[in-house]
């Protein structure tokens, strides 16, 4: 009986050690023929079997990899993490589609470059979720020069990345559909049921108008330097939230502006949203030499902009409107006064207190 039972043993956990050697699948190739350790493949595998949910990548495999057709929509809940942005690119060769994620199913990606995506202006290039959501971490988006990169849309879509880098692009990159409103006003994101939040990133010099979006966003912990357009043209009725982040030489003419049916007669949606539906709190602006906020052109639209505890140093002009709320905003130039000393050739500069620059910041 030991015997049999040993036996039984070993056969269950043979079984065991392979189920688990199924939950993932290895890309060791960077071609696109399908072949077996192609990601292609990867994608492929997962998609029918639903016991695999993470895709990996060979240790030291580096390069780009180029897609010769769009890659094969997500059909199931998977995480594909890649060795680090700075040696995986994805190339979709300025014809071919990334990750389409179906409804009802989840990505989560990170450690990998995307670029040179296809142009399609109705559909995402790179992330394209419809009642879908994908998380991504650790990327680098750069090189693209097409319409659209990221687009949520309908609800139950959410695009959330973190810690990421987007530089020097020449399209638009987010663009979101309308709807999902709140019956009433909220200041729970869970209440938007499509959401694009932004968090830690990075966009530097990027050319076009980042994003186009008529959804729920929020920018939170970014950095927004050298960009030459304009940053965000928000529409609709959904909440905006621009936190604690820092916009520095910018030249885009304007920076945000805003456009929604609640400044029409008759309005919609007026009754559903708090005077901070738009909100801009907690962030330093610094040499941008455009305006920074366009309110929307109307007291419907400042009756519902928040500006609150921000720096505003050198910059073109700080926003056009009366928003219904700005308190605890310092509006300073850098440089208060300079004085000649006696000794020839020395001045001395009278700096305001309110301009913090970090040790990873570079004075311009």
């Amino acid at each position: 009986m030991k015997r049999d039972q040993i036996i039984v043993f070993l056969i269950a956990f043979f079984c065991f050690s392979i189920s688990i050697a199924q939950s993932e699948v290895m890309v060791t190739d960077l071609g696109d023929d399908n072949s077996k350790g192609t990601l292609r493949w990867a994608i492929n595998t997962a998609n029918t079997d639903a016991d695999i949910d993470e895709i990996s990548f060979l240790e030291g495999l580096e390069g780009t990899l180029r897609l010769s057709s769009d890659l094969p929509h997500i059909n199931n809940n998977l995480t594909i993490t890649g060795p680090g942005a700075k040696h995986i690119t994805i190339s979709g060769e300025g014809k071919y589609r990334m990750f389409v994620i179906n409804k009802g199913f989840r990505l989560d990606i990170s450690g990998l470059t995307f670029t040179d995506s296809a142009d399609n202006y109705n559909d995402g290039t790179i992330f394209a979720v419809s009642g879908s959501e994908v998380k991504a971490s650790e990327i680098r988006v750069t090189g693209v020069s097409n319409q659209t990169a990221f687009w949520s849309k309908g609800d139950n879509s959410s695009i959330t990345i973190s810690n990421s880098i987007f530089e020097n692009n020449s399209a638009t990159l987010f663009r979101s559909y309308w709807g999902s409103t709140p019956n009433f006003t909220s200041d729970n994101e869970n209440d938007y049921t499509n959401r694009i939040t932004i968090t830690g990133s990075s966009f530097i010099s990027n050319k076009g108008l980042i994003f186009s979006t008529e959804h729920y966003v929020k920018i939170d912990s970014c950095v927004f330097s050298g960009n030459y357009d304009q940053i965000a043209s928000f529409k609709g009725v959904n909440r905006y939230q621009i936190l604690n982040s820092k916009f520095v030489n910018n030249t885009g003419r304007l920076l945000f502006t805003f456009s929604s049916k609640i400044g029409d007669t008759p309005s919609w949606g007026e009754d559903t949203l708090g005077t901070n539906n738009t909100l801009f709190d907690g962030n330093l602006f610094q040499g941008n030499t455009g305006t920074i906020i366009n309110t929307g052109g109307g007291f419907k639209h400042d009756s519902k902009t928040t500006i609150t505890n921000n720096i505003f140093v050198n910059n073109g002009n700080n926003w056009y409107g009366n928003p219904i709320v700005t308190t605890g905003n310092q509006e300073n130039n850098f440089i208060t006064s300079v004085t000649p000393t006696e000794d020839e050739g020395t001045i001395v500069l009278t700096l305001n207190k309110s301009l913090i620059i970090g040790s990873e910041d570079k004075l311009h």
